[in-house]
């Protein structure tokens, strides 16, 4: 396992994003879906933050109804 590895499944553990998204598959921690809308994103907790903020850009916003 590589350090980059390590480093991602510790924040997969600590970062606050993920009590908000999951997972697509817990091998690859770079496809997160939402737990509001189900979107389906590549870019990891990172990429989910914007799409939770609605954060204009590299993801479309959460959209609540």
């Amino acid at each position: 396992m590589t350090n980059d590895q390590k480093t991602s499944r510790t924040s997969h553990k600590t970062d606050l994003g993920w009590k908000h998204c999951h997972c697509m598959d817990e091998s690859n921690l770079n496809t997160t879906v939402c737990n509001y809308c189900g979107k389906v994103m590549k870019g990891g907790v990172t990429r989910y933050i914007e799409h939770l903020m609605a954060k204009k850009g590299n993801v479309a916003p959460l959209k609540i109804i």
